[in-house]
């Protein structure tokens, strides 16, 4: 059955997504974006004329699918403090994922500021998510304190783990630091209560 151009469309960000996460911006080419595509370049440039715009496209996709799941994780987890454990047990979950590429939002982000702060910018945008989203369970978890400077302090620990973990190729890395912020988290709750 043929794909519609929607659909085809989809395929090509969704192909891309993982050579993003594989290979780095840099170092993917339009052809291999065609091929993982399963298209002829010819093709691909009927949805996409340039590689920065597949990367736009891609992150949007990105943006859209984190919005979703934080959406998932309101609904579904009750308090703020399991949500944000939620969210730092996600470099053990992607544990293998993480040891061979790195976090693909910080991985894409550093690649990107070296030499293309443009695109970098629009990179940033799922940072700016989660950020926005730790921001305000902190608000309801610790009232007290400043919410955004705890935000990015959550951000910067567990890009941390992904950057030393992948460097060392060590999982007891991902694993004993996750568990630091596990309980950071936990004592935060309790001093709030």
């Amino acid at each position: 059955m043929r794909k519609t151009s929607q659909q085809q469309r989809q395929h090509i960000i969704d192909a891309t997504d993982t050579l993003l996460y594989q290979k780095g911006f840099h170092h993917m080419s339009f052809s291999d974006i065609a091929q993982a595509a399963g298209l002829s370049k010819g093709n691909l440039y009927y949805y996409f004329k340039t590689k920065e715009e597949v990367l736009s496209s891609v992150i949007s996709n990105r943006v859209e699918k984190v919005k979703q799941m934080l959406e998932l994780w309101d609904k579904e987890i009750q308090h703020p403090l399991d949500r944000l454990k939620r969210y730092a047990q996600v470099p053990v979950i992607e544990i293998e994922n993480v040891l061979q590429y790195g976090c693909p939002m910080g991985s894409l982000n550093t690649e990107l500021a070296k030499s293309q702060p443009e695109l970098q910018k629009i990179t940033r945008q799922q940072f700016d998510v989660f950020k926005e989203w730790i921001k305000k369970q902190f608000q309801v978890l610790s009232p007290d304190k400043d919410a955004e400077e705890l935000s990015v302090h959550l951000l910067v620990l567990l890009q941390g783990i992904s950057i030393v973990s992948q460097t060392y190729a060590d999982r007891a890395i991902i694993t004993r630091e996750v568990d630091k912020v596990l309980s950071w988290l936990e004592e935060l709750a309790r001093g709030a209560g």
